[in-house]
């Protein structure tokens, strides 16, 4: 088995005292080198146990908007008795201060978004088409390096699991 395949070879030419011992590099190479793999995994089973993955989405978006939430009236009620205390205004023009200082940091918020999403899109893009075009590479010298038992073999185990996976969902 080689070495390289799974870990950098340079990690082995490290002092022992190195910050990064064999087992985390070679954990971290494996799930960077796999990450199209999985997040194909994680889509598939979401399609197939739609139910519990609909159940799950929905609970850890209730979750994290309670957070967001929580964090964003814990801001809101800083700033308000921030401003009462500091200028000695009433709870009404405080909460007017507060409104705006709110609406300038919601403006700079989604400035920030809208220079950060096309950015965000072209890595997601290139990542998505440097993937396909690897695991297509990677299938296609498989399936060259296969005789032909192997192939028949391949494809029965795979008409196979495709019957039983719609037998046992449908």
């Amino acid at each position: 088995m080689k070495i390289g395949f799974w870990l950098d070879q340079s990690a082995l030419l490290k002092p022992p005292g190195f910050a990064y011992s064999v087992g985390r590099i070679l954990r971290r190479d494996v799930i960077k080198q796999h990450l199209d793999w999985l997040i194909v995994v994680l889509i598939s089973l979401s399609i197939v146990m739609y139910d519990l993955t609909i159940g799950l989405v929905f609970n850890l978006l209730h979750f994290i908007f309670a957070i967001i939430h929580t964090g964003y009236e814990w801001l809101e009620l800083g700033i308000e008795h921030s401003v009462e205390h500091l200028f000695h205004t009433s709870r009404h023009g405080s909460q007017i201060v507060t409104f705006y200082i709110l609406l300038l940091l919601a403006v700079c918020l989604l400035h920030w978004l809208w220079k950060l999403l096309p950015t965000l899109y072209r890595h997601i893009r290139l990542f998505v088409q440097l993937a396909w075009e690897r695991r297509k590479m990677e299938w296609e010298a498989y399936w060259l390096s296969l005789t032909l038992i192997n192939k028949l073999k391949l494809f029965s185990t795979a008409t196979g699991i495709i019957y039983l996976g719609f037998f046992f969902v449908t």
